[in-house]
């Protein structure tokens, strides 16, 4: 026999109150009212201990003997006041962390606190949090070593109880030496990994001191102590002299040797100031030496000096320019060469969408313009209708000596006399002679956007940012391009098409460009507009490290992602200065 369920079932109600309060928790946790009140207790914090320890530096002696016989029951209370600035709580707590903690170097615990502090009330990472903190781990124990093995014997704990433990240890270890070396090393290690200083040992002078006199004694050296005597090889073959501070005169040999083509082109080579022309002229040896008693060495002519040619420079530029002419363009596409475009069938089908047109709406619209004009004395020479999925055209030619601003005038009488929710007057129409009435009609025609997307002029659209709206009166389909329009402003009555304008405008970017070509930064106050874009996330929208969503409904966080933009904006800026390109256009162009 099965035996009964004694346990049971959870109360719905006492669900939804857990959860409804584990809700307020993490908003709680999220305001940004509570970040500011927990920056404000961190800073206080910060600056109560800073206070206690500096204090602590004059008052430790007199209040020693109170924190050892009362100890944690000083943060209670006690009935002999401390001599500390923040009473017995201070006089503890720098008890705590100087004498039994790490001594002076305790105060960079205010450090940590001032930073998180700082951060939490200003809302923004104002300072590294997790570079103090890894400064912290490694300073304190580093600090509070340095301060005991220097200050060692001195009444005061500037090493506290910490340091004194690691000094006992290393001198025991290692010995004060091997102790002192440690710190060094540490403190030097510091410095290189911080600032990176450059050592450099002194280097010493290739060039030979060596006289005259010695060279003479040295007949068999005489040629390679001559050209070690501070020359320089350069192109062409040639010696330049290399100054030298040590002799106060100098003189100049020149020993040319030419054949029979080069004495040809000696007098060639002088009309030229350019050293590289210099090689048509022969090899020249320049030779600087002190001036001595003696006469100076003269190398003989028949030493050979080989020459080594260097290719023109026009040439390796050529080169480079075929080698660009044959790379081949960067394509961004390739980076996510997986990525499928969005199938037509996902649209739904609206029939064929053929306009039909109703005569007797027609006539009677035209009747009633005609009759409104004519309460006015207003005379029309022709009335032609243009009909299109929601709107017919009236376009009337007024009669000779017609005002056109006196037609203008009664668009709210023609409308009232058509019963109609709102015309537009168009006076005169760009590029012809007529005055254009826009009319509701009684009966729309629903604009499928599959027709749109798949009709050749937008799938051959050369346009950067190609958009369709909608289409025409004379049933064109109407594409547009969104780069031409940086401050589109959308604005209309509520049921005026503004949410479907708006995801015209997004379906339309997302069946032509591919996520390496486009981000979208959406903005939904009211949490329902946009929220059926959450899926492209990971290839279409773009949000700030750290936030949850990418579509933003809190209103309070639309000013980090604008200050956001306007950075990027910037920095794109510098890169179309740098490129030498006025808009984006022709900067990918020169980036492909």
């Amino acid at each position: 026999m099965a035996r009964k369920s004694t346990s049971k079932a959870p109360d719905p109600e006492v669900l939804t109150e857990e959860k409804e309060e584990q809700v307020e928790v993490k908003q709680l946790l999220k305001d940004e009212r509570t970040h500011k009140i927990a920056g404000s207790i961190l800073l206080l914090t910060s600056a109560l201990f800073f206070i206690a320890f500096t204090s602590y530096l004059f008052t430790w002696d007199e209040d020693q003997s109170l924190v050892l016989k009362d100890g944690y029951k000083l943060l209670i209370g006690a009935d002999t006041p401390a001599s500390n600035l923040m009473g017995t709580f201070g006089a503890y707590m720098s008890h705590f962390f100087i004498y039994k903690g790490f001594g002076i170097a305790s105060y960079l615990l205010c450090t940590f606190f001032f930073v998180t502090g700082v951060n939490l009330f200003f809302g923004k990472k104002v300072f590294s949090i997790l570079r103090n903190i890894k400064y912290l781990v490694l300073a304190l124990p580093l600090l509070s070593l340095t301060a005991a093995v220097i200050m060692h014997g001195q009444q005061f704990p500037w090493g506290g109880a910490a340091g004194e433990l690691m000094r006992n240890y290393l001198f025991t270890t290692i010995g004060s030496i091997g102790t002192i070396g440690i710190l060094m090393v540490s403190f030097l290690a510091y410095v290189i990994w911080r600032f990176n200083p450059a050592f450099r040992l002194p280097q010493k002078s290739e060039a030979s001191s060596l006289t005259t006199e010695q060279v003479e004694e040295e007949p068999g050296q005489k040629e390679e102590l001559v050209i070690a005597a501070g020359n320089t090889l350069k192109k062409g073959g040639a010696f330049v002299p290399v100054k030298r501070e040590e002799p106060k005169k100098e003189n100049e040999f020149e020993l040319t040797e030419k054949n029979e083509i080069e004495e040809q082109e000696e007098e060639e080579a002088e009309m030229e100031e350019d050293e590289e022309e210099v090689e048509t002229a022969g090899p020249v040896l320049m030779v600087q030496e002190p001036t001595t008693k003696k006469a100076p060495a003269i190398i003989p002519a028949g030493v050979e000096l080989e020459i080594k040619l260097v290719e023109p420079v026009a040439e390796e530029k050529a080169l480079t320019a075929d080698k660009v002419q044959h790379m081949k363009p960067y394509d961004p596409i390739l980076d996510l060469r997986d990525y499928k475009y969005p199938g037509l069938d996902l649209l739904e089908n609206h029939g064929s969408e053929k306009i039909v047109s109703d005569p007797a709406e027609l006539e009677n619209n035209k009747n009633q313009i005609i009759n409104t004009l004519k309460n006015y004395d207003i005379q029309i020479q022709k009335i032609s209708a243009t009909v299109g999925p929601t709107v017919t055209l009236y376009e009337i030619i007024p009669a000779a000596g017609i005002r056109i601003s006196r037609i203008k005038n009664l668009e709210d009488d023609i409308a009232l006399s058509l019963a109609a929710l709102g015309i537009r007057i168009i006076a005169p129409i760009p590029g012809k002679g007529t005055i254009g009435i826009e009319v509701p009609n009684a009966r729309k025609t629903i604009v499928s956007m599959k027709t749109l997307l798949s009709s050749e002029k937008f799938q051959s659209s050369a346009f950067s940012l190609p958009i369709a709206i909608g289409k025409k009166i004379d049933n064109e389909n109407f594409i547009v391009d969104l780069a031409s329009m940086p401050h589109l402003l959308m604005a209309g009555a509520t049921g005026q098409g503004k949410s479907v304008g708006l995801n015209a405008i997004l379906v339309s970017l997302l069946y032509k460009k591919h996520p390496s070509q486009l981000k979208f930064v959406l903005v939904d106050p009211k949490k329902v507009e946009l929220s059926i874009y959450r899926t492209i996330e990971k290839h279409f929208l773009a949000k700030l490290p750290g936030e949850e969503d990418a579509i933003i409904t809190d209103t309070k966080k639309v000013v980090h992602t604008l200050n956001a933009l306007c950075i990027e904006m910037d920095n794109r800026y510098d890169l179309l200065k740098e490129a030498g390109a006025r808009n984006i256009k022709e900067y990918n162009e020169k980036f492909i």
